[in-house]
C-alpha cells in the first residue's frame, strides 16, 4: 500500500442503478456494481490487486442513514473495471438516478486492509452539495469518473464535503456487522 489518500468520483449511469435493490426491476443493465475506469482502478488498488484483475475492498456504504459495510469485489470483466457486490437495500437509494453521484475515499493503492468509504450524493435530497460537484467536476469528468488526489487543488474541497471513514467504523471490531446493515 502507497501514501497518501484518493478521492474518485463516479457519475451514476443507468447501468450503475442495478447495485440498488429499489432500483433493480427498472434497471436497464442487471451488473450490480459501480464501474470505473482503468485510471481510477489504477490508483485505487494495490499494483497486485491491479494485475491480477481481481480482488476485494472493505467498503462502508453510506447514504442518509443506512449504513453498509461488507467486503465487495472489484475485477475487471472484459475491458470495465466494476466494484461491485451484493445490493444496497433501503427505500433511501430511490432517491438516486444517473447522473447523481458515488464518490470514494481511499489511500491510494489499496491492499484491501484499508476501508473505503463509499457515498452518494443526490439532487433530491442534497441539491446544493450536487450543484457544487457539478460545477467543481465539469471539467474533471473523463468517461464520468474522476480522480482527485491528495495533491489535487480540489481534494481539499471534496474532503471536506466528504470526510474520511468515521473512526467509530473504521475499527470493524468496533461495531458488529449486523448493527451496520
Amino acid at each position: 500500500m502507497s501514501g497518501g489518500e484518493l478521492i474518485i468520483v463516479r457519475s451514476l449511469a443507468n447501468s450503475d442503478m442495478g447495485l440498488f435493490s429499489s432500483h433493480r426491476k427498472g434497471a436497464t443493465s442487471k451488473q450490480r456494481a459501480i464501474a470505473l475506469t482503468e485510471p481510477a482502478a489504477e490508483q485505487l488498488l494495490a499494483p497486485s490487486t491491479f494485475a491480477a484483475k481481481r480482488g476485494e475492498l472493505d467498503c462502508i456504504c453510506l447514504y442518509g442513514d443506512v449504513t453498509n459495510r461488507e467486503h465487495r469485489l472489484v475485477n475487471k470483466a472484459g475491458k470495465n473495471w466494476r466494484l461491485g457486490g451484493r445490493q444496497l437495500g433501503g427505500e433511501i437509494f430511490a432517491e438516486l438516478d444517473s447522473k447523481d453521484f458515488a464518490l470514494l475515499r481511499s489511500v491510494r493503492h489499496n491492499d484491501g486492509s484499508t476501508p473505503v468509504l463509499m457515498t452518494f450524493v443526490g439532487r433530491r435530497s442534497q441539491r446544493l452539495v450536487q450543484a457544487g460537484l457539478v460545477q467543481t467536476l465539469k471539467d474533471a469528468l473523463r468517461q464520468s469518473v474522476a480522480v482527485f488526489m491528495d495533491s489535487s487543488p480540489d481534494f481539499d474541497a471534496l474532503a471536506e464535503l466528504f470526510p474520511s471513514v468515521p473512526a467509530r467504523l473504521a475499527v470493524r471490531g468496533a461495531l458488529h456487522q449486523s448493527a451496520l446493515l
